[in-house]
């Protein structure tokens, strides 16, 4: 009975957003005709990101930062450039973000506008996608679970290309080499004309990973060497794009990844010969069309992600696929000169196969956005008043939505707030995990607010730019596998999160002639304690959350002159605990790195040689329990890039 349920509620959802398509088009076709296009193709992409960062805290990695980072994947770029903290368990192993005192479940990671968490799972991996897929990489904080849905309760991290039409035509190869046997290749070929796009980007990444640490239980040996942690990456990304008018334009991207590795056991000194293969296909399709007082995109997705776990020594064998399907249409209409108002639905289905389910199972969802973003006093107030209705198979979900607001208060300085009601959905694991999980999971949910005060400034050859972010965030039935009657660990709401703290960011560039030099420095403090629990006698209650640091400092400094470019870059993470009670934790530590280019151009052809220090002062530290990380190593690379 409740497969039939599931189905009718599948084939509503279906009916309703064809009925809400047709609508959309039918409003379009009555709209007159207008020569001059408001959305051109440079920000069809961007229209509901710009709507989803405002009045929030946003951050756009610096693009020449960015190329430091090209051989690395996407944790070690956010890690440098960032005051996001990356759980990271070792070179090559999983990476997840704890962003604002969430986990890595309440984290959107957005390619294409698609949320790349993986259903079962609920997170990404952050070491499975390297960073020079992405041109554009962005960090919005604060809740947008209004415009992104299930999941964007923390912030989201946005991917994008930047490739435009007419930009023209050129083919780039990067080989690098490093230390624990790291060898790294890409390539990269873009063919761009008027109304047409092609760019189609190659990867392979590998290491032996036998780094060297200091096992500090051990007195005698006290170097010990990383064992079974072997990695290999492969993968391509096509996107094409063409325009089909001035105001019509169509594109499609196809993104295959393929990775192996080992995984270390629990103790590094024990013996492993565990391994995990990762395998995703992602596919997305989207139409535009825009005139004067009208633009709408539909776009589709499929998403396809295995996972195969060996553990022999354990006998232990486990597979698992997870395949999701969606279409979305965004609609935004320019009623009056100072107002736009948009529409989106947006219809997912998901199942997935595991070894540890008892049958397929399965969810649908359907959403629908409303939104209205108004100006007044000459643009300088934006509000943006926005509310999503959305129907799972699985259960019924809260309305949320977010009230935005941005204010030029002077030249130089803005201010910025945010309100929103938050949530996420509890993941295929959650509910349908054998044994232990739990079907009658209610969604995460709570409230959000978020304030930012920036200042920027240019006096002759030096930039200026300073802002103070602060928020606080209340999440009830926070989620947590808990031990049950069994004695096996199974997900019941049980807690209240209260997270909350502020964020600086300092700036100061200085450019003139062949010079160019600037410092930043971000920080970020970050208290998530547990405000209450139904479990009984926790002693977790008013304790800071298990892997949250209090503090994160990131400073870069970099000094360029003609063609030769050196960085500097330092973080230091305080506290982490690992016991809910805060009875345990792991030490703070700070890590840097050096980093050197040349380049060169002569006509169409152009090289770059790049050498770095990674841990530049041999810092013996872990960021997850018994994993330890590597201490001074080093990298070297070149590229080659041609024009035609």
């Amino acid at each position: 009975m409740k497969g039939k349920c599931d189905r009718r509620r599948a084939y509503t959802s279906v009916i309703f957003a064809e009925v809400f398509l047709a609508v959309c088009f039918l409003i379009a076709s009555q709209l007159k005709a207008q020569d001059t296009v408001l959305f051109n193709t440079v920000e069809i992409k961007v229209v509901k990101f710009k709507l989803s960062e405002l009045g929030k805290k946003t951050e756009q990695l610096d693009s020449s930062n960015k190329e430091q980072f090209k051989f690395n994947t996407l944790n070690d770029l956010l890690a440098n450039q960032s005051t996001v903290f990356i759980k990271s368990y070792g070179p090559g192993a999983i990476a997840t973000t704890a962003l604002r005192g969430g986990n890595a479940a309440q984290t959107a990671i957005l390619w294409n506008g698609f949320n790349l968490q993986n259903t079962m799972l609920g997170q990404t991996d952050l070491s499975l996608l390297p960073s020079f897929l992405f041109e554009e990489v962005a960090i919005e904080y604060g809740g947008s679970s209004s415009v992104w849905g299930s999941g964007a309760i923390a912030g989201s991290i946005q991917l994008n290309s930047n490739a435009q039409f007419g930009s023209g035509n050129f083919s780039r190869i990067s080989i690098g080499s490093g230390s624990f046997g790291k060898l790294n290749s890409t390539a990269q070929a873009q063919f761009s004309k008027k109304r047409f796009i092609s760019s189609t980007k190659l990867y392979l990444n590998s290491a032996k990973n036998n780094f060297s640490y200091l096992d500090t239980a051990d007195k005698e040996t006290p170097v010990s060497f990383a064992k079974n942690a072997a990695y290999i990456t492969t993968g391509f990304m096509q996107e094409l794009k063409f325009l089909i008018k001035n105001n019509q334009s169509v594109s499609a991207s196809v993104w295959v990844n393929d990775n192996k590795r080992q995984l270390q056991a629990i103790d590094p000194q024990l013996e492993s010969k565990t391994n995990q293969e990762d395998n995703a296909i992602r596919l997305t399709a989207a139409w535009t069309f825009s005139r004067k007082a009208y633009h709408t995109i539909l776009k589709s997705a499929y998403f396809q992600d295995k996972l195969n776990y060996n553990d022999s020594l354990r006998s232990v064998y486990s597979k698992s696929t997870t395949r999701s399907y969606m279409i979305e249409n965004d609609n935004y209409f320019q009623w009056f000169r100072n107002q736009q108002f948009n529409l989106s639905a947006n219809v997912l289905h998901s199942e997935a196969n595991s070894d540890n389910y008892s049958a397929k199972k399965g969810m649908d969802r359907i959403s629908l956005l409303a939104g209205n973003k108004v100006f007044f006093f000459r643009e300088k107030l934006t509000l943006y008043f926005a509310v999503r209705f959305e129907n799972y198979s699985i259960g019924s979900l809260p309305v949320t939505g977010n009230v935005s607001t941005e204010y030029k208060l002077t030249r130089h300085i803005g201010l910025k707030f945010n309100a929103a009601k938050v949530y996420r959905q509890a993941t295929l694991n959650e509910l349908y995990w054998w044994p232990g999980g739990n079907s009658e999971l209610n969604p995460e949910q709570g409230y959000t607010f978020e304030g930012e005060v920036h200042y920027s400034k240019k006096i002759k050859a030096c930039t200026f730019y300073v802002s103070l972010a602060a928020y606080s965030r209340n999440i009830q039935d926070w989620i947590l596998w808990v031990p049950v009657a069994n004695g096996n660990p199974s997900p019941t709401n049980i807690q209240e999160v209260w997270s909350r703290g502020s964020e600086t960011t300092w700036k100061l560039n200085y450019q003139k002639g062949n010079v160019k030099t600037g410092i930043s420095f971000m920080s970020s403090y970050v208290l998530a304690t547990v405000e209450s629990s139904k479990q009984e006698n926790d002693n977790s209650i008013g304790k800071q959350l298990i892997y949250t640091p209090r503090y994160v400092f990131n400073a870069n400094l970099f000094f360029a002159y003609k063609h030769a470019e050196l960085y500097y870059f330092h973080q230091y993470y305080g506290y982490r605990f690992t016991t809910s009670d805060n009875s345990a934790w792991l030490e703070p530590y700070k890590v840097a790195s050096l980093r050197f280019n040349y380049s060169v151009s002569v006509k169409q052809t152009g090289f770059l040689v790049f050498a770095a220090c990674n841990n530049l002062f041999s810092q013996n530290y872990s960021v997850i329990h018994q994993r330890p990380m590597p201490l001074r190593n080093y990298e070297i690379g070149i590229t080659l890039q041609f024009k035609h």
